[in-house]
């Protein structure tokens, strides 16, 4: 005669133990939303963030995905800022719209003369970063590979935005020039095999 194990003593270890792993969970979880939401700067702080670095007026301000979007309207155009939600830090810079009477001109570096008129972009404090226009980005791209501005892309990775800018050179090869958005560095520039037409 066999002698049969309770059932019920597996049952309740099983739900033992899923009561435990839900428990478990739902710890975790409290811990990382609470902690999330101590960490994260509040819209004031948010907007004087930005106003610390930029002049002119935020328009608009929205958490998203742990990150603060802001629209800053500045003399130079409409301008959407990232900020690192629990830092400040100005993650990155898109012109959204120029203004109307606003000429495109590189930022002078600190050690030169600022151009009568001042600069086509916000004026940042020294150590923070500022957006490279288009126009920019091939400009740079042609000092660093001479030739005829074939084409222009932007790209935005984890690392931040850039450009991409193709180059065509006078002996028929190509170079894409990878322009960094906010500091307008050389970040690599790549090139493509000749077209065999050409010698």
């Amino acid at each position: 005669m066999k002698i049969k194990k309770p059932e019920s003593k597996k049952f309740i270890c099983k739900a033992v133990i899923i009561i435990a792993a839900v428990l478990l969970l739902s710890i975790a979880a409290f811990k990382i939303f609470a902690n999330e939401s101590a960490q994260l700067l509040t819209k004031e702080q948010a907007k004087q963030a930005v106003l610390k670095e930029y002049s002119g007026s935020v328009e608009n301000l929205t958490l998203q995905s742990g990150n603060y979007v802001a629209e800053l309207k500045t003399g130079q155009g409409l301008y959407e800022l990232e900020l690192d939600g629990a830092t400040g830090e100005i993650v990155s810079i898109v012109l959204l719209e120029p203004a109307a009477s606003a000429e495109v001109r590189p930022t002078p570096l600190p050690s030169s003369a600022p151009p009568a008129g001042g600069s086509a972009l916000p004026s940042p404090s020294p150590t923070a970063p500022r957006a490279v226009s288009e126009d920019e980005a091939v400009k740079l791209a042609l000092q660093e590979v001479p030739g005829e501005l074939d084409d222009v892309d932007t790209e935005i990775n984890e690392s931040g935005a850039f450009y991409l800018v193709e180059v065509n050179t006078t002996d028929g090869r190509e170079a894409v020039v990878q322009v960094d958005a906010i500091s307008g560095n050389i970040m690599s520039v790549a090139w493509e095999e000749p077209d065999e037409d050409h010698p």
